[in-house]
């Protein structure tokens, strides 16, 4: 609703500014945070999901799965009917569940051709879930802030706001969404550390990944500036991803590691939401290096050959530190990879990392020539790891020449 301070989301009459992650773990961990809801993605795992969210007090975003454009012809009205249909059955089977706090309808169909058909199936979507649903809030998530807005606005009035995935450029959100004339309220359903496709490449065409400890204070800022910075228009947001996930690497988006530790971006989260950081925090790392490199220098190695390598980190509470590293091949050069090697995760390469004391290993350069990253991660034994990889390219051994 919009307030003489500007938009506002209620729930039960009173005023409900969104804390959230997004995701499917830890449940215990993100209402101890501070947050407030969660966003699930689709109804296919949603009967325990959502359960467990309201047995832990968070209210969910739940997602309405719309087919992309590649994979449903939205000029097809009965392909799109029987679509509607199905979502339907899911509208029905969930309006009435005490922790629904709004309804998603599809994720980033904007990255499709975005024909008008299907612009109009969200709003035939959204208009339906009122009919059936008037409780409850309808949005969309869109990838970016481009010409899709204007198609949004035009196409799409059934919805009640807009929701953006944004990672790099929430900094300048509110701008962007002014300059592509919405006026509107708005959530930001997807945020963290600096994605894959707007990082620094190296010259083989791998994207740089940011550090654990770099996430955290690029999170921070923009968290401050735009989330907080915009209440009159900004409903709330959802950290990505709340547990841990393979995508692009093993760290990329994970806000913990496979056994449970928490990085520094929790810290973070919780100390905006909260307003108290953790009694314990996560470990700072900073520098991973090749010794012997110039720093900012592309790294390139001969196959076979050894090398040294160091990290350097620190513990806030002086915690001893615990420092494990894998090598792993990198599968994405160039351009951005099928969605299938995107979430398929690698496997560390055995045998190529020899420690040498806590902080500097031999790295056995893989024999195979290509890309590769050697990671680490710090584990301060009390519930907390840092994480970092450095991206190398293997190059062939000179043959000899014969005389």
């Amino acid at each position: 609703m919009r307030t003489k301070l500007g938009y506002q989301l209620q729930r039960g009459g009173k005023p409900f500014f969104i804390k959230g992650g997004a995701g499917l773990q830890h449940f215990d961990k993100l209402k101890a945070a501070g947050a407030n809801s969660l966003r699930l993605y689709s109804t296919d795992y949603a009967d325990d999901r959502i359960n467990e969210a309201h047995r832990h007090g968070l209210t969910v975003m739940l997602g309405l799965w719309l087919e992309p454009e590649s994979k449903l012809d939205y000029f097809n009205k009965e392909e799109v009917n029987r679509q509607k249909e199905r979502l339907r059955q899911q509208v029905l089977r969930y309006r009435n569940h005490p922790a629904l706090l709004a309804w998603n309808i599809g994720n980033e169909l904007d990255l499709g051709p975005g024909n008008i058909p299907m612009y109009r199936a969200i709003n035939d979507v959204s208009r339906m879930i009122h009919e059936l649903d008037p409780n409850h809030p309808t949005t969309t998530s869109l990838s970016s802030v481009s010409e899709n807005i204007s198609r949004v606005k035009r196409l799409c009035p059934n919805l009640d706001f807009i929701s953006v995935n944004i990672f790099g450029g929430l900094n300048s959100l509110a701008e962007s969404l002014e300059k592509r004339g919405w006026t509107g309220a708005y959530i930001v359903t997807e945020f963290g550390g600096r994605g894959y496709w707007e990082s620094p490449k190296t010259s083989w065409g791998t994207a740089k990944e940011q550090s654990s400890t770099e996430k955290a204070d690029f999170t921070r800022v923009r968290y401050e500036k735009t989330i907080l910075g915009h209440q009159d228009k900004c409903l709330g947001s959802y950290v990505f991803y709340w547990g841990n996930k393979f995508e692009y690497t093993q760290t990329w988006y994970s806000l913990f590691a496979p056994t449970g530790e928490k990085t520094a971006t929790v810290d973070v989260i919780q100390t905006l939401w909260s307003g108290q950081r953790p009694s314990n925090l996560a470990p700072r790392i900073n520098a991973l290096k090749f010794v012997g490199a110039t720093a900012g220098k592309e790294i390139r190695l001969q196959a076979g050959a050894d090398y040294r390598a160091k990290v350097t980190a620190t513990d806030p509470e002086a915690n001893s530190l615990n420092i494990n590293w894998k090598v792993y091949q990198d599968i994405f050069i160039g351009t951005m990879p099928s969605i299938n090697k995107l979430f398929t995760p690698t496997e560390a390469i055995a045998n190529s990392v020899e420690p040498v004391n806590g902080v500097e290993v031999t790295v056995h350069s893989p024999t195979r020539p290509g890309a590769y990253r050697l990671a680490v991660s710090v584990y301060d034994g009390k519930g907390s790891v840092a994480t970092a990889n450095l991206p190398f390219y293997v190059e062939a051994q000179a043959r000899a020449v014969r005389r």
